[in-house]
């Protein structure tokens, strides 16, 4: 019987991409839906503050909570490290169509999503007051925006999150001349050098975090080194129960202490710098499990609903701050902040989110599906090469 419309069988057939791939691929999924979980988290505590009363205790657990959500930005370049740079070491690749795919991926969402912003900017003066109204200052400062600049230039972002998609971008533009130069690809003969270069590389990023320019960067490595360790040493232990279960428990605790490190580390504590320290270590110890162990981490992040949240994370990413932003744009009018109505955290949590979800939903299926999926990439059996 053939499906109908809106049907069950045809979300599956739009929400799943991995056509059935290797089980590391469903928690991989699921872990960018954690991600973007806690990045939504973020915005939504910032957004309700003025009516829930920053000396409320509700008030006091949402500033904690938008503090655990910003390492969810941290997991996702964990993420891309660990997926372009095995992508790019698994087979020799053209630099220019690398970046083209990369760009392509990237842009048409965006730039609709940039759009949209642009739009409501001119008609809602109030809520964009960065927006330039001139012509001269409106020109670059779009430009700049629309070359993802944000992040990595000292130019402010009109997308709030876009400053992200400048370290994307960076390391996309890097990372092939990294391994093109430093020729990695040659691991077979040249171990010992090749752990010469990593250490070499491991201490200029040390001093990069330690001097704070751009520490976050540092996650891609993070994710590099993932792929390295999950490559040549893990299949050398996971014949061991006891190492399998080790892992499995380890990963568990690294979520833990990952959600606890982002509470007590606040970003102004020593710039946030031991907060970053503490991400590129437990990030990775979690990806570990998900990935090398068929355990508890890998059966909560491959449940179906975290994964299709993973799968439409880049959609969600850009525009779930533009429909909380509606949302308590409207909620203003019904009812003007202001005391301390700590409930309200609680009671506008789920239906904010679920209209999130319902805007990134429409974005995925109209232009980031169609227009940036390529589904001949998305073969159970180039997946599979992509990530063993």
């Amino acid at each position: 019987m053939t499906p109908v419309m809106g049907g069950s069988t045809w979300w599956r057939g739009q929400l799943e991409l991995g056509r059935g791939g290797p089980s590391r691929l469903a928690s991989m999924e699921g872990l960018r839906g954690f991600a973007v979980l806690l990045v939504f988290l973020v915005h939504y505590s910032d957004l309700i503050m003025p009516w829930v009363g920053v000396a409320d205790v509700t008030g006091s657990l949402a500033r904690r909570i938008g503090d655990a959500g910003n390492v969810g930005v941290d997991l996702f370049f964990v993420l891309s490290g660990f997926l372009i740079y095995g992508n790019l070491m698994d087979r020799e690749q053209a630099y220019r169509p690398f970046i083209r795919r990369r760009l392509r991926r990237l842009y048409p969402t965006f730039l609709v999503v940039l759009g949209a912003y642009v739009v409501l900017a001119i008609a809602i003066p109030s809520a964009s007051p960065e927006f330039p109204r001139n012509p001269i200052g409106m020109v670059p400062y779009l430009g700049f925006n629309a070359l993802l600049l944000p992040g990595i230039v000292p130019v402010d972002s009109f997308i709030t999150v876009a400053w992200s998609l400048s370290y994307e971008v960076f390391f996309y533009l890097t990372v092939p001349v990294f391994i093109s130069r430093l020729h990695l690809r040659e691991r077979d003969s040249h171990r010992r050098v090749r752990l010469l270069r990593w250490c070499a590389l491991g201490t200029l990023l040390l001093g990069g975090l330690i001097s704070g320019t751009h520490p976050r960067l540092c996650m891609f490595f993070g994710g590099m080194l993932l792929w390295e360790w999950l490559r040549f040493r893990w299949p050398q232990e996971q014949d061991d129960p006891d190492r399998v279960r080790s892992l499995d428990r380890l990963s568990s605790w690294a979520l833990v202490a990952a959600i606890v490190a982002a509470v007590v580390l606040s970003g102004t504590f020593l710039q946030g710098l031991p907060r970053v320290a503490a991400m590129l270590v437990l990030w990775p110890v979690l990806c570990a499990g998900c990935f090398a162990v068929d355990g508890r981490m890998r059966r909560w992040f491959s449940w179906t609903p975290i994964r299709y949240l993973g799968n439409i994370s880049y959609s969600y990413y850009l525009v779930h701050s533009l429909v909380l932003q509606g949302c308590f744009l409207l909620l203003e009018r019904i009812w003007p902040p202001g005391g301390t109505a700590g409930w309200a955290y609680w009671a506008f949590l789920l239906p904010c989110f679920a209209l999130t979800v319902v805007g990134a939903l429409g974005l995925f299926l109209v232009v980031e599906k169609p227009f940036s999926l390529d589904r001949r990439s998305l073969h159970p059996r180039r997946l599979g090469q992509r990530l063993a």
